[in-house]
């Protein structure tokens, strides 16, 4: 059995969530050129690895179909995190994220991650207003909190950050921004590598580092960094994703 010290369950659930996000706006991000057959449902397979140790955490369900936000035409994204029976113990239940994305610019209007804790009801939501701003819920089984950001461009929550990633033209210059998790903001910085025909084999990829500047993903640092692995070809598809823990590594790649 691989054991997980208690006290980094609810940061490595955190950890995984986050990347649960990512995929979803791999998929949203680029509907707009891509053929109606690229809607529908998705796999990807998530694993822990750390020395002899390969083990699978669990499977994400991505689903992309037309819907609507507020008159708007969008694309609606519905992912579920599938924890496989072992890591259940140390990562907690299985997770489901949503998302809607505007079909004339595929950028963000609403998100949310619904949970229970404590056997109540809780969540993380971001609704982008015309007004400007970033409206940020959480909703936790105690207490509820809410903060507002600018939309000035700068500040991305997970969905629309991988917007920008998998469009993005390559540069050598990285880019100065912010990102939103859970209900706080934190800075970061985005870098193209070049060109990689090892981490997948047969297959040449792009692949950029994001990297959060002050802290990570975790409360000791660990996670927060992000490589990410995209095709050239114009549909520009995420292939596969991965960040280095204390110890190991999580990577999430999809399932052909």
């Amino acid at each position: 059995m691989v054991f997980v010290p208690l006290r980094k369950t609810l940061l490595m659930k955190r950890f995984l969530l986050a990347l649960a996000i990512l995929l979803l706006s791999a998929l949203a991000c680029g509907a707009r050129k891509l053929p109606a057959e690229a809607l529908g449902t998705v796999q990807y397979e998530i694993r822990y690895t750390w020395g002899a140790i390969d083990a699978k955490v669990g499977t994400i369900s991505i689903s992309l179909n037309p819907a609507s936000w507020e008159n708007q035409a969008a694309y609606h994204s519905h992912g579920f995190l599938k924890t496989s029976s072992i890591f259940k113990l140390f990562i907690g239940e299985d997770l489901t994220v949503e998302s809607d994305i505007a079909q004339s610019d595929l950028l963000p209007l609403h998100f949310l991650n619904p949970y229970r804790k404590g056997g109540k009801d809780c969540k993380f939501e971001f609704t982008y207003g015309r007004n400007g701003e970033i409206d940020a819920l959480y909703q936790g089984p105690k207490e509820t909190l809410t903060k507002t950001w600018p939309m000035d461009g700068k500040t991305f929550d997970l969905l629309s950050l991988l917007v920008f990633v998998r469009f993005r033209e390559t540069a050598d210059t990285p880019v100065k921004l912010k990102v939103l998790l859970d209900e706080n903001c934190y800075p970061a910085s985005l870098t193209y590598q070049g060109k990689d025909t090892e981490k997948i084999p047969g297959v040449e990829t792009e692949r950029f580092l994001l990297r959060l500047t002050e802290r990570g993903v975790m409360e000791n640092g660990s996670g927060n960094e992000l490589l990410i692995w995209r095709s050239p070809g114009p549909d520009r598809r995420i292939l596969c994703l991965e960040a280095p823990l204390k110890p190991g590594f999580m990577s999430i790649r999809i399932k052909e």
